[in-house]
């Protein structure tokens, strides 16, 4: 139930609701307060008097000791019922007993009904008391008591009439008052999903500015902000793109200078310096080409258990295992794209497994609707601290850049934005050194270590 309140406690239309309502409440609590302390002093000092006044002249006309025709011709000209409790006489102009048990006079209704007392319990010896269906007036009259009473039995049935009808005014009022917040705040709305489809990269998206106030600058602002940033990162996504196309040239020219050379340990070692820069480069067109949001996938049917076999062979990798179920369908994919992927992800489990004969594993799964692909390998592993940050560009574990570990950290990059954009994603598992403490020598053994890299893609035929 909690869970389902949240979306409601972080509404920015709801807070300004709740604010709205107990502004509300506290302005008509101050307002009634008011009104009832005016109308008290009001009653005090005039409408009180003129009741005491009515009294008396009813007191007068019904006499001393009160005279029952005079109360029963009084009881047929006014709504009141009266009744006279005297040594000699019990008498009302209904005919009914006068139920005293629950209704209280004098200085116990100060308490409950304000607007009814007076100073020393009523005005000049008149009590008034009551209940939801009466209002009853005592007046002592020599050795008489005579009892005044106003019935009101729909009092019930008006509020009840009453507070219905306003309750659904309160509600219409609060829907109305939520649905007018919400048009205000919807540029809010709108900035956020701008502010969002930014973030994950789509500096194309613009805001839409719906009105010339506060919000409509900013929104203004933002849009201008990401047309700069988008403006400022195409510049830089086109000269890396020149620079690097560029570069094939002289490239090409120094790998054949090289192997016109006579081989030797040092023609060796250019040339493979020579195929890593022209393996850089390609990496890097290929990174910024999928970057730059028009990147087309040349999609065929494509078997994919085949096409990791071809790719395993160009590679030369012997110590890779392969798990490719025999039901598994063939897949519209990009095969140069997708095999460069398969690429980058072995070549890495290759360089960083251990010495020993543990092979690099390659699963193939089918899990419902999608395709599993899991490279994994018996490597020293990564660092927490580094698998969210190891798909980054030219991110690396190790700053010291050896030929055995290699890369310049564009391999999982690319192999991530390959994966997204088949509509799939990339996720890293990778299990470090850990010393295990057996008995009271504390002697250890290290757990197993690796890392696995998990590609899952739609599974569309």
């Amino acid at each position: 139930m909690i869970g389902k309140l949240n979306p409601l406690r972080k509404s920015l239309s709801t807070r300004l609701l709740v604010v709205f309502v107990i502004a509300s409440l506290l302005l008509t609590v101050l307002t009634v307060v008011t009104l009832m302390h005016g109308f008290a002093k009001a009653w005090h000092s005039t409408a009180g008097k003129h009741v005491e006044l009515y009294l008396d002249y009813i007191s007068e006309d019904i006499g001393n000791p009160p005279s029952e025709e005079r109360a029963l011709a009084l009881a047929e000209r006014l709504p009141v019922h009266i009744y006279i409790n005297g040594p000699d006489k019990q008498f009302s102009t209904n005919g009914e007993t006068l139920e005293l048990d629950e209704i209280y006079f004098g200085s116990r209704q100060k308490r409950h009904r304000p607007e009814f007392a007076g100073s020393a319990g009523g005005f000049a010896g008149v009590e008034f008391g009551g209940n939801e269906d009466k209002t009853l007036l005592k007046s002592q009259q020599g050795d008489y008591t005579v009892y005044y009473e106003l019935p009101h039995p729909e009092r019930k049935r008006e509020r009840w009439r009453f507070m219905v009808p306003a309750l659904a005014a309160l509600l219409t009022t609060l829907a109305v008052l939520f649905f007018i917040i919400r048009w205000m705040i919807r540029p809010v709305r709108d900035i956020r999903q701008g502010v969002n489809e930014m973030g994950k990269g789509n500096l194309s998206h613009r805001i839409t500015v719906r009105r010339d106030n506060d919000l409509g600058t900013l929104a203004n602002s933002i849009n201008t902000m990401a047309s700069d940033i988008e403006h400022m990162l195409d510049s830089k996504r086109q000269l890396l793109l020149g620079a690097s196309h560029e570069l094939r040239s002289p490239l090409t020219r120094a790998t054949i200078a090289t192997q016109l050379l006579p081989e030797s340990k040092e023609q060796a070692q250019i040339a493979d310096d020579l195929q890593e820069m022209e393996k850089l480069i390609a990496d890097i067109l290929e990174s910024e080409r999928m970057k730059s949001g028009h990147a087309i996938l040349d999609r065929e049917v494509v078997d994919l258990g085949q096409l990791i076999d071809s790719v395993l062979t160009d590679m030369h990798a012997d110590n890779v295992q392969v798990s490719v179920p025999d039901s598994l369908p063939s897949f519209s994919i990009d095969p140069t794209r997708f095999a460069i992927m398969l690429r980058n992800l072995v070549g890495n489990a290759i360089a960083h497994n251990n010495s020993s004969n543990a092979p690099v594993e390659v699963l193939v799964r089918q899990l419902s609707n999608v395709v599993e692909l899991t490279i994994s390998d018996k490597g020293p592993g990564i660092a927490p601290e580094h698998i969210e940050k190891v798909t980054e560009p030219f991110y690396r574990t190790d700053e010291s850049r050896t030929r055995q570990t290699g890369g310049f950290g564009l391999g999982l990059h690319l192999a991530k934005l390959i994966a997204e954009a088949h509509g799939g994603s990339l996720a890293i598992e990778s299990k470090t050194s850990v010393q295990v403490a057996h008995g009271s020598d504390q002697t250890g053994q290290i757990t197993d270590t690796g890392t696995r890299v998990i590609v899952t893609f739609p599974g569309t035929q």
